[in-house]
């Protein structure tokens, strides 16, 4: 039977490759135009079929790209069960590779990395990737197999998988997000909840540090775990002054965190590092590649990054905070904060937590479709400015900068997704990035 493709973004661009490599009937479509265009010269007879709800039950399986919900009205005809991510052809294709997934509402793109490098040293046919980086099913398409895989997958992907099974299954932490495209934040949880084992030789790595991954570990139906935290002494691995404490492994013991790397410098990363040593232990990797990994690790763009650091000011890009409980994380521990919000707020954020660190924001800069909710919920008017674009949000901080005598912490932290004014985070972080070391080197 025809398989079809709906989406040709990187993740959809992968599915067809696979359906070509293996000599599938498949039909594909994306509704920009520029795109198909692009894959027409490409690729060779690549069949373009619009979506046609009288012709959709005719497939075998329907491919959706991430970007496109599965409750869309366009699919409301076709069973559910037919209805497929990226996700379930990279798993049905699997075979002998040794899988670490890594979900989470925050911080998987920085462990999937940090989890890769460390593999990486110590095994180089790794691959990483999925919602980060090279897309799943490009994992296949190569002659030579990867041994090991270490995957982010969102909710989106997780949604339809069954029976996925990884090696390692980590669930980091789990806070509201995505509600747009969810009815409840129950249903958003059952898909991260995808990615768990059932079998006895694999494990399931949780944190505790959240009142939801708490509960998903404290499930007895769930079985082969290790819980992990920030702060929790009753967990399996935990952070302690300056020390990783060790009571899976080991009885008792503490590994000191030396020589962490600047691009893990931030509390939160903690939880992501942990998640990395107990990956080390079970894979019976030796300890060295781990630390080597923690020292020398390099972020990814716009996920807390210090962009310009000076005596009178230092500017940190976290356009990857796409949500409120992302961007509170960047404002910890920091002080003469000038906080950069705005975008698409996601449905039942709660913007009102900012005010928690009312004391060290000296000014708050709000932006784009949101911006009228946003300064609402908030309700720091006093110290607040609505503004309709970044630019104008970059044209009024420099100005207030001027007559600000102590050092300055800018964060751009937008806590929205980006979609009213940019394609993607990674635009929206490039784009803030120009405009305001522009000005500074005015």
């Amino acid at each position: 039977m025809t398989e079809y493709v709906y989406g040709l973004n990187k993740s959809g661009l992968s599915v067809i490759k696979l359906l070509r490599l293996q000599k599938k009937t498949f039909n594909c479509w994306d509704d920009n135009k520029k795109i198909r265009n692009l894959l027409k010269k490409k690729f060779s007879k690549l069949n373009f079929t619009p979506i046609n709800n009288t012709n959709l039950a005719r497939y075998n399986n329907i491919y959706l790209t991430p970007g496109v919900s599965i409750f869309d009205k366009k699919f409301s005809e076709v069973s559910k069960l037919k209805i497929k991510r990226d996700l379930n052809l990279y798993h049905q294709n699997l075979k002998n590779e040794k899988v670490v997934a890594i979900t989470g509402t925050n911080g998987k793109s920085t462990t999937t990395k940090l989890i890769g490098d460390m593999l990486k040293r110590k095994f180089k046919n790794t691959f990483v990737g999925g919602n980060i980086g090279d897309a799943l099913c490009n994992s296949i398409l190569k002659k030579s197999r990867f041994l090991y895989h270490v995957i982010e997958l969102s909710s989106f992907q997780l949604e339809t998988i069954k029976n996925f099974e990884p090696k390692i299954s980590i669930i980091l932490n789990l806070s509201k997000d995505h509600l747009d495209r969810y009815k409840n934040f129950n249903n958003y949880i059952n898909a991260k909840k995808n990615i768990l084992n059932s079998k006895n030789k694999n494990i399931n790595l949780i944190s505790i540090d959240d009142q939801y991954s708490k509960k998903i570990f404290n499930d007895n139906k769930i079985k082969n775990k290790i819980s992990f935290s920030l702060n929790n002494n009753s967990a399996d691995v935990y952070f302690s002054n300056g020390f990783i404490v060790d009571r899976y492994f080991y009885k008792h013991k503490i590994l000191k965190l030396n020589n962490i790397s600047s691009d893990l410098s931030n509390y939160y990363n903690i939880q992501n590092i942990l998640a990395a040593y107990i990956v080390c232990k079970y894979l019976k990797i030796p300890v060295k590649y781990f630390t080597e990994s923690v020292k020398k690790f390099k972020g990814l763009p716009f996920r807390s990054s210090i962009i310009f650091n000076s005596k009178s000011k230092i500017i940190i890009n976290n356009s990857k905070a796409t949500n409120v409980s992302s961007a509170l994380l960047t404002l910890n521990n920091k002080r003469n904060i000038h906080l950069i919000l705005g975008g698409i707020a996601k449905k039942e954020d709660e913007f009102h937590h900012f005010n928690k660190y009312k004391d060290n924001i000296i000014k708050i800069y709000i932006y784009g479709k949101s911006r009228s909710l946003i300064n609402r919920q908030i309700g720091l008017s006093k110290i607040s400015k609505v503004l309709t674009s970044l630019d104008n949000v970059v044209n009024n901080l420099c100005k207030d900068l001027s007559s600000f005598d102590c050092k300055a912490t800018i964060i751009f932290a937008p806590a929205c997704a980006s979609f009213d004014q940019f394609e993607n985070f990674e635009k929206r972080g490039n784009y803030f990035n120009k405009l305001i070391l522009n000005k500074i080197k005015k």
